[in-house]
């Protein structure tokens, strides 16, 4: 497994933790002795051992409802990653629906920004936290048939 870090002690939120590099994040964790909750579409995938929240990061209200759930179950959030994200459709930029620029960007951007929103008053009042917002070079570099995904 590589690398393990001592997150004993430590309380973690992964959104996108049921799968890809959600899920080993998770595993990762949990192997660094860090409690761990996970908010997902369906987190059932997720590891054993974790507290798992069904929802989606594209509405505000039930990220604040998960993240609520997650301190009121596991104690004040120490750590947050944001890895639930979508690539969108292969389509030229002139093809993209209005439909799915808002989906893709609703959940990459909305999403992370609602998760971080949720988490910073909690943070701030304990003096502690750490953020990490996995995104992709393309958002640095784009991608040719990836118009909202590189947005």
């Amino acid at each position: 497994m590589g690398n393990v870090y001592d997150f004993t002690g430590r309380t973690a939120l992964v959104s996108g933790g049921a799968s890809g590099i959600g899920r080993a994040t998770v595993e990762r964790l949990l192997a660094g002795g860090a409690q761990v909750a996970v908010l997902d579409l369906d987190p059932t995938g997720a590891p054993d051992g974790v507290l798992h929240l069904a929802g989606d990061v594209s509405r505000s209200d039930e990220v604040g409802a998960a993240v609520a759930r997650a301190e009121e179950k596991l104690g004040g959030l120490d750590v947050l990653v944001c890895s639930a994200g979508v690539p969108g459709e292969s389509l030229r930029t002139v093809d993209v629906s209005d439909a799915e620029w808002k989906r893709v960007l609703a959940i990459n951007a909305d999403g992370t920004f609602f998760l971080n929103r949720a988490v910073l008053p909690g943070m701030v009042a304990r003096g502690y936290g750490r953020i990490v917002n996995i995104a992709s070079i393309a958002g640095k570099e784009g991608n040719p048939m990836a118009a909202a995904y590189s947005s």
